[in-house]
């Protein structure tokens, strides 16, 4: 009589069962082969073959000779990509605006058909249920969480996804927020004579982590005072554009292009002489301003978003892909 089966292959069995079900694995996404299962859980390739021959005759699994061993089902390829993008982005000349052109020119060089969705909820849940179409994401945090829920993939353009299963299903293209505030520091502390320079951070809300990397990155080569922004907009931060500048800084870090615009016309309306200032983001207002700015590499972020993007149409069901961009001094004044 065989012998009965081990509670540890009965567990790795278990195991097995779960991954079929998981987000990693897609219909059509090929699964673990007997040599990686048997590398993996320390068992022989006899035993692992014997596990795949289970799940097989259960269902889980089909066998494809010559090929190997695959999810049930037909791998769904994407007709195309659906835009859902804050109505920020309809702003002239804003950051979001800048973004949705570039990417929209990169994916009509390439002929990738895509939607657009803005601001209609119900618009915005027919597209999260169209399957064949891949969505891409700006500044809509609850369109990623609706997604995660679904389990359904995504590309996160500008930010990084939530922690946990969000981040095995969200791919994402963002910026490398600390080492842009760094450069940024180092920057100022090369344009300031005195030996002891007083600077300033004029920053994005406090609960965006953007804004608290690029934050966190200066005060890693400088010291500064720290002064929050409520919102990333020039309206919102007059007020506190001013506070800052009335304690006499020889340089100043704004954590967005329009928090700098805020600065230096305030620094105008004051009368005042207009100290060393560096914006992020490198959007159009930085150069009318002729603002030095930590700039987003526009065509290293779309190239990036393109190269997912094609890869999820063909049907890759991969682990969720994470890229950081990195960003460089543009120096204007």
């Amino acid at each position: 009589m065989p012998r009965p089966r081990t509670i540890r292959v009965a567990e790795i069995k278990k195991l097995l069962v779960d991954r079929t079900f998981d987000p990693y694995h897609q219909p059509g996404q090929r699964f673990m082969s007997n040599r990686s299962i048997a590398r993996q859980f320390k068992i022989s390739y006899q035993t692992a073959d014997i596990l795949l021959s289970e799940l097989t005759s259960e269902g889980r699994l089909e066998r494809r000779a010559s090929s190997g061993t695959y999810i049930p089902g037909r791998q769904v390829k994407s007709a195309g990509v659906v835009l859902i993008f804050h109505p920020r982005a309809k702003r002239k000349s804003s950051f979001g605006a800048k973004l949705l052109d570039c990417l929209v020119a990169a994916l009509d060089r390439e002929r990738i058909d895509w939607r657009m969705v803005w601001t209609n909820p119900a618009d915005s849940k027919r597209a999260l249920l169209v399957a064949d179409r891949y969505p891409v994401i700006w500044e809509r945090p609850e369109v990623v969480e609706k997604l995660i829920s679904l389990q359904r993939c995504a590309l996160l353009l500008n930010q990084r996804p939530p922690a946990g299963v969000g981040s095995t299903l969200i791919d994402s293209i963002s910026v490398d927020d600390f080492s842009g505030g760094a450069g940024a520091a180092q920057f100022l502390l090369a344009r300031c004579p005195r030996s002891t320079p007083q600077f300033a951070i004029l920053s994005g809300p406090v609960n965006d982590p953007r804004s608290s990397a690029r934050v966190a990155g200066f005060l890693s080569i400088a010291r500064a005072r720290v002064v929050s922004a409520p919102t990333w907009f020039y309206d919102d931060a007059k007020t506190v554009a001013v506070n800052v500048l009335r304690a006499g800084p020889d340089g100043i870090f704004c954590c967005n292009d329009r928090l700098a615009e805020a600065a230096i016309r305030c620094c105008n309306i004051l009368g005042m002489t207009r100290p060393a200032v560096v914006g992020f983001d490198d959007a159009p207002v930085a150069t009318w301003l002729k603002l030095t700015t930590v700039a987003i590499p526009w065509e290293g972020l779309v190239a990036a978003a393109s190269s997912v993007i094609r890869r999820r149409m063909t049907g890759a069901a991969s682990s969720a892909i994470a890229q950081l961009i990195s960003t460089r001094i543009i120096v204007r004044d």
